[in-house]
């Protein structure tokens, strides 16, 4: 059984996906699956797919196009799949793994480990701190599950560059 449907005239139809920041359309293009993280879990979008609203949370999204796929760190937000294969994703922020700096990530994760240690802070500073934790955590788990990508002749999202 194959994961995807067949349009009406008979060919594999794909999900069209809008991926926006506040600061940029990160992507905007169709794809055969989604997966992203929610509050609920990983949810893999189909086409097909029934319509939903979910919470995203600090992770991984994955999409799917034949054998390639675009791998992306998203900071919470939402995903709405809609009627007709739209899915319509408004991260907080959102990156291409490549555009991770990992170093950065590293510093942001001291910092929120460090604000955490300490016993002075509020119920609001304690809840910031925990989800910067949460989101460099997920950006460095992100960079190194594909940082052997970075140093190939793979450029980017498996564009093969000569």
């Amino acid at each position: 059984m194959t994961s995807q449907r067949s349009n009406v005239k008979g060919q594999m139809s794909q999900i069209s996906l809008k991926l926006v920041t506040p600061e940029r359309t990160i992507l905007q293009e169709s794809y055969d699956s989604i997966s992203c993280p929610t509050t609920l879990g990983q949810i893999t979008i189909l086409p097909s797919h029934v319509p939903l609203v979910a919470t995203l949370v600090a992770g991984e999204l994955v999409a799917r196009t034949g054998q390639t796929e675009k791998n992306l760190h998203v900071a919470g937000g939402f995903v709405e799949v809609r009627p007709d294969n739209q899915v319509v994703i408004l991260a907080d922020a959102a990156e291409h793994f490549f555009e991770i700096d990992e170093a950065r990530a590293e510093a942001a994760k001291r910092k929120a480990e460090n604000i955490l240690k300490s016993n002075v802070q509020s119920d609001e500073e304690f809840a910031q701190a925990a989800a910067m934790l949460e989101r460099s955590l997920a950006r460095i788990q992100i960079a190194r599950k594909h940082s052997h990508r970075r140093t190939s002749p793979i450029t980017g999202e498996g564009t093969f560059k000569q």
